[in-house]
């Protein structure tokens, strides 16, 4: 394994060697109350503090979660009770075969704030104490400093010692930050190795071409190899192969991502048909406003929730009506409310079953063909605004308030026929409810969360969930090398060919970090960690 130095920006460390001087520890749960607290420990002091905090003579036994009882370094009062600072779980990790590489050390405390800080206080004390004893004198650094951990300087350790790569690193981070099933499923992937194991598969397949095509460049004058030979053709044929690879794994990233970032799902409809109580319904909560008064809902309403295990974007929109019977205020709801839904994945067209107003009727309509028609530049009439439609629209319709049909059984097909007939919606895509009573609503979650599914166009596969960084460098860099390397062997150029593999062979390793050109990429990878990460 190639070891070489690495600069974030106030930190040099070198990667595939424990250099780490300092031992750093911190909190690695949330922060107040609670009933549990789990403080981490990284470094060549880990071992020797957690003796002295336990009063051991003998090393902790690895990967044994012990109960043990924590005892301050002073004693502050005459009661024999004010050096117990703690009963808790300690575990020992030794290096490499650890999170960080190094010695690792866990205490499960107490969740107070008074316990946590102490023990943490204890540790420090106990660390920077000057060292006489056998066991610290193996360690080969006494009088290393004992701190505070930086956000995401465990991670940073492991990934300088070879524990993970940056891919890894980043799933570790979605996994923190994951707040839906999907996100938590993406995540994981990148953090169980998934995405590593692939890129390295790549990158091996390219060194092997690129192998080849040294060869043919180097011996062709000795008649070994020539660009007429079956290698160079099958260099040509597996590059294409692994292009093809690539780009759908591209295609993969690009559909998850709406997965991943939100599904923007809007309500659309006229006045008094139930948006804002459909809204609250989906969101469990009073999140809107819900008025008989026509036109309450001025302005979008936007909240994120998780629906299915999928997050979502939900925007409740004004009423559509007719632009002679609204003010200039209300008006400006509408031209939002319509972009809402063109910019929408998913549109809800919430319609009343009993309309009183026939005019809004025509209205709703209208603008429902109008989504259909996506690529429409006249779609907001007189209005400037720019629409900025989605490149895919499902528009599922909810027939709201049939608890005041007189007789819904005979009324309700009849009127989803029509319905269908008038918007060109299939008729599996309308869902009679009632807001009030909370029945269909169910029906229409369930054909929700299937048409998330529909917009992935994943099929069986799992959500891929790649940094931003990650895309752009296969999409800007890796692509393009291989389509040029296609270009320049189909003109028998093998040098310039060459080059092209090389340089994408390059390129997948700054995505794993397997690489010495990933300086400009590593502050950005880890600024966004929390502190006991």
């Amino acid at each position: 394994m190639v070891k070489y130095s690495v600069f974030i920006p106030g930190i040099i460390f070198r990667r595939g060697l424990s250099t780490s001087t300092s031992t750093i520890y911190a909190l690695s749960t949330a922060p107040g109350r609670a009933a549990l607290g789990v403080i981490r420990l990284s470094g060549p002091r880990s071992q020797t503090i957690l003796q002295r905090l336990t009063r051991s003579a003998k090393p902790s036994p690895p990967r044994t979660a012990s109960l043990r009882r924590l005892y301050a370094p002073t004693v502050t009062t005459s009661s024999p009770a004010s050096e117990i600072l703690d009963d808790a779980l300690t575990l020992f990790f030794p290096a490499p075969k650890s999170y960080t590489g190094e010695d690792v050390v866990e205490l499960h405390v107490h969740g107070g704030r008074a316990v946590i800080n102490a023990v943490m206080d204890a540790v420090r004390a106990y660390g920077c104490e000057p060292e006489d004893d056998k066991l610290a004198r193996e360690s080969g650094d006494v009088r290393a400093p004992v701190r505070y951990a930086e956000p995401g300087e465990f991670t940073r350790r492991a990934y300088a010692n070879f524990r993970m790569d940056l891919t890894e690193v980043e799933g570790v981070g979605g996994m923190i930050d994951a707040e839906t099933e999907m996100q938590r499923v993406a995540a994981i992937s990148a953090a169980g190795g998934y995405m590593r194991r692939l890129y390295n598969s790549w990158q091996a397949e390219l060194l092997e071409i690129s192998g080849l095509m040294a060869a043919i460049i180097d011996f062709s004058e000795e008649g070994y190899f020539d660009t007429s030979g079956s290698l160079f053709h099958d260099s040509i044929a597996n590059t294409s192969k692994l292009l093809s690879s690539i780009q759908k794994h591209s295609y993969q990233i690009e559909r998850s991502e709406i997965l991943l970032s939100g599904v923007k799902l809007a309500l659309l409809g006229p006045p008094n048909a139930g948006k804002s109580s459909l809204l609250n319904l989906l969101a469990r909560r009073d999140a809107a406003i819900v008025s008989t008064t026509p036109g309450t809902t001025r302005d979008i309403v936007e909240i994120g929730l998780e629906i299915g295990g999928y997050k979502v974007v939900l925007t409740d929109t004004a009423g559509l009506r007719l632009a002679s019977v609204v003010g200039d205020v209300e008006a400006q709801g509408i031209i939002r409310a319509k972009k809402a839904s063109a910019e929408a994945d998913v549109v809800i067209a919430v319609i009343p079953a009993v309309m009183e107003d026939p005019e809004w009727h025509k209205v709703v309509k209208d603008e429902i063909l109008n989504l259909q028609e996506i690529g429409v530049d006249n779609m907001f009439d007189n209005y400037s605004l720019d629409p900025m439609p989605s490149p895919e629209k499902t528009i599922i319709v909810a027939l709201n308030k049939t608890d005041m049909m007189q007789d819904p059984e005979r009324e309700l097909p009849i009127l989803v026929s029509q319905i269908s007939k008038e918007l060109n919606i299939l008729e599996d895509r309308i869902f009679p409810i009632s807001c009030t009573e909370g029945g269909g609503v169910d029906k229409l979650m369930q054909y929700l969360v299937k048409s998330f599914e529909g917009l992935a166009d994943l099929g069986s596969d799992a959500p891929i969930g790649a940094s931003l960084r990650v895309q752009e460098i296969i999409r800007n860099d890796v692509v393009p090398s291989l389509q040029r390397f296609l270009e320049h062997a189909q003109d028998d150029d093998v040098v310039f060919a060459s080059e092209e593999i090389r340089y994408a062979a390059e390129a997948i390793g700054r995505i794993t970090g397997e690489t010495t050109a990933i300086e400009d990429v590593l502050g950005v990878v880890f600024s966004r960690f929390c502190v006991g990460k």
